[in-house]
């Protein structure tokens, strides 16, 4: 708890590239199973399908050396990454009571793998490794299943089976995948009716510049991380203007690691664009501003966001959460909730609706 309130951490991550893939998926797939491969600093890829994701090369000591974050306001990874009981004394100190937990090297797999048959095996070992993980207390950590949008009735059925078997709390797919599917593309359709009809909320993760269609331009780390949310803004103009929110008006949307501060902006010039050029031959069940402000739609606020106050005024304080992002550089991680809990431009009930009370909603507990 923190200043007297319990705080519901929205999006936090384990580590998954230690796991023996090969030795989790069906004996017929091992020989194409990814493999984990490491670079002499330690730095992790997932080896699949003849690549290496994340491709490139990032010699650890080095970006390590790179960050410039204040190390009073962030700490270095930590074992509750990869240990659930080393998790929860790092939450106690963190003044967190729940954790939604998500999960790290998976998203390429579901965001750049080619095989729909590798992409569903893959994340259904990962679901089940999470899964036993957040079973070491299940009062306290949350999983969120990994789908493939490669094969969305596999997927569909996968959902089913990670809630109903698993107590997974949520469905988490990427902005879009590298192949060009986009998150209207009708033939997802089955993972949304699955969603909707277990009530449970999708959570749309970036996943940086990796599948962006501006990674050509991004050529330092720098502009990389301020420009990894486009394709988070190209994910929710495509769950307005494609109709995902009219057909399955009972789904819930979380953004994730994006920020805030976009939302207002991207509002506006949705808003206008669809005044000027879409109303009369492209016409929606509501405004994009409507849909903004209609309860569908969660953003995950960064604590330390000068723009927030603006972003509250804009769409509302209901529908905004946070997430530590445990333990990467971007979250401020131990210090992340005490920055949001400890702002004087943010009234005591908005603070409380972001650390607990939306969180709450949109993951239904």
């Amino acid at each position: 708890m923190l200043n007297g309130h319990p705080v519901i951490d929205a999006d936090s991550h384990i580590h998954d590239y230690q796991l023996d893939w090969p030795a989790l998926l069906p004996a017929e797939l091992r020989d194409v199973a990814p493999r984990t491969v490491y670079e002499p600093s330690g730095f992790a890829h997932i080896e699949v399908e003849g690549r290496l994701l994340p491709g490139g090369e990032h010699n650890l000591e080095a970006r390590n050396a790179e960050w410039s974050r204040d190390p009073s306001r962030w700490s270095p990874p930590r074992r509750g990454e990869f240990e659930a009981a080393a998790r929860l004394p790092d939450m106690d100190e963190m003044g967190i009571d729940i954790c939604v937990v998500f999960g790290g090297h998976c998203f390429l797999v579901s965001s750049k793998v080619e095989s729909s048959e590798v992409a569903n095996a893959t994340l259904r070992a990962y679901n089940e490794h999470l899964g036993r993980y957040c079973a070491t207390a299940p009062d306290r950590l949350k999983g969120v299943a990994m789908v493939a949008m490669q094969s969305p009735r596999s997927a569909a059925a996968e959902l089913e089976r990670a809630v109903s078997e698993l107590g997974l709390v949520g469905v988490v797919l990427p902005p879009h995948h590298a192949n060009g599917t986009t998150l209207d593309d009708p033939g997802l359709d089955p993972i949304w009716a699955t969603a909707e009809a277990l009530d449970v909320p999708v959570c749309i993760h970036t996943i940086g510049a990796q599948i962006s269609p501006i990674q050509a331009f991004l050529d330092d780390t720098v502009m990389g991380h301020a420009y990894g949310g486009i394709p988070s803004m190209l994910a929710l103009g495509h769950l307005i203007t494609g109709g995902v929110l009219d057909r399955f008006p009972r789904l819930t949307f979380c953004f994730l690691e994006t920020g805030a501060g976009w939302v207002p902006y991207f509002m506006d010039r949705l808003q206008g664009s669809y005044a000027t050029f879409g109303s009369r031959v492209h016409p929606l069940g509501r405004t994009p501003e409507e849909y903004l402000r209609g309860g569908q739609l969660y953003f995950a606020a960064d604590p330390d966001e000068l723009t927030l106050p603006a972003v509250v005024d804009a769409i509302g304080a209901d529908w905004l959460v946070i997430g530590s992002d445990y333990c990467h550089p971007e979250g401020m991680c131990p210090h992340t909730m005490r920055v949001l809990a400890d702002r004087d431009d943010l009234s005591p009930d908005v603070r409380r609706k972001i650390l607990y009370e939306n969180p709450k909603r949109l993951y239904r507990f």
